[in-house]
């Protein structure tokens, strides 16, 4: 699993400069991984908006194999994730 995560966090990195790509807990989604993906250039953008853009980046530069191991990806904003940390 740690793997997949870090196959990720290299093909966003490059794509979504200063993002902070964290993992959930495994079983959150069984054998498959699952990221938070926060980036301020998501600000302003509806949540369909964000998946495409994230999917689009993973569907260019993972192999299936790797797109299958992702169960799935929350996409936030900096100020949305700390207000899910601030309320825990």
């Amino acid at each position: 699993m740690a793997q997949i995560v870090d196959r990720i966090r290299e093909v966003l990195g490059g794509k979504f400069p200063h993002a902070q790509i964290d993992e959930l807990e495994p079983a959150a989604s069984g054998d498959r991984a699952s990221v938070i993906v926060a980036w301020k250039g998501f600000e302003g953008l509806e949540q369909i908006d964000r998946q495409q853009k994230v999917w689009a980046v993973l569907r260019e530069l993972l192999d299936e194999e790797d797109q299958l191991a992702i169960g799935w990806i929350m996409t936030l904003t900096p100020d949305e994730l700390a207000g899910i940390h601030q309320d825990q």
